[in-house]
């Protein structure tokens, strides 16, 4: 059975549809702005702090000397899911622990509307993230040998993907979260101003978090690897649901992980 609201948005004009898609985003930036405001800041930045020095960990040598696994030349699965759970497990353990109260604020059942969106949003992230390497490849200093890794695909890196990733939705949101949870203290809120300054901070913070992944290119972390992650914001502003930021993450990544399959095959022909 269609509801008269659902009626409404099928015969709405495209003039119509745009200004309620914007009404929406309006009413989602002030609800989640009051939702931070609501969350204890000392809670935000433990969850802050610990991502950010446990990402430090992950992103360096230090934790594979740890492991001892610099001398193994035959990772098995099981070892190599062990390293990306000491990276995420501790994060969501804790941001449970913090936010057991407000778990309901950050996570929801998916619908169907949601899946078709998240699926949009990271093959369109995806898009911009090749558009923005192809501009910096060609139409920039930043030149092909400059980008030359050689890097081979491994089935057994997918599931290694879904673990990580998990931990990086939540250094990425925890930085966006401690933000905006500052702006809360003014006494005139500038709520758009306010979500754009903490989405271009966790932005760059988060692709700052994987130089020592892509050699230290400043360049192709903050935009090729942080830039996209807007949308991941507008996701979470449309449906208030980190599930969804998450899995189209997963979409974003695992395209790029197709596409570097697909080399592989091709180089090994």
């Amino acid at each position: 059975m269609i509801t008269s609201t659902e009626k409404q948005k099928i015969q709405e004009t495209d003039t119509q549809r745009i200004r309620r898609n914007k009404r929406e985003i309006l009413d989602s930036i002030y609800v989640t702005y009051l939702s931070v405001k609501l969350v204890p800041l000392h809670k935000l930045i433990i969850q802050f702090v610990f991502s950010l020095l446990l990402t430090s960990l992950y992103t360096t040598p230090m934790l594979a000397e740890l492991l001892n696994l610099e001398n193994v030349t035959d990772v098995s699965l099981l070892l190599k899911l062990l390293i990306p759970s000491l990276y995420t497990v501790p994060q969501i353990a804790l941001f449970c622990f913090l936010f057991k109260k407000n778990l309901l604020m950050f996570f929801k059942k998916f619908d169907k509307k949601q899946i078709k969106l998240l699926v949009w949003a990271g093959i369109f992230s995806f898009g911009v993230a090749m558009a923005i390497a192809a501009l910096l490849q060609y139409g920039f200093s930043y030149t092909a040998a400059d980008n030359e890794n050689t890097v081979s695909f491994v089935p057994s890196d997918s599931f290694v993907l879904i673990i990580q990733l998990l931990g990086e939705e939540v250094l990425f949101f925890s930085t966006f979260f401690f933000i905006l949870k500052l702006f809360t203290y003014t006494e005139k809120p500038q709520y758009g101003i306010s979500i754009c300054i903490s989405s271009v901070l966790s932005c760059a913070l988060f692709g700052l978090a994987h130089l020592s992944t892509y050699d230290y290119r400043i360049m192709q972390c903050l935009f090729i690897i942080g830039f996209p992650c807007f949308i991941k914001i507008l996701l979470l502003l449309k449906t208030r649901n980190l599930w969804c930021t998450y899995t189209a993450h997963l979409v974003h990544d695992f395209l790029a992980v197709l596409i570097l399959a697909l080399g592989t095959l091709v180089n090994q022909q």
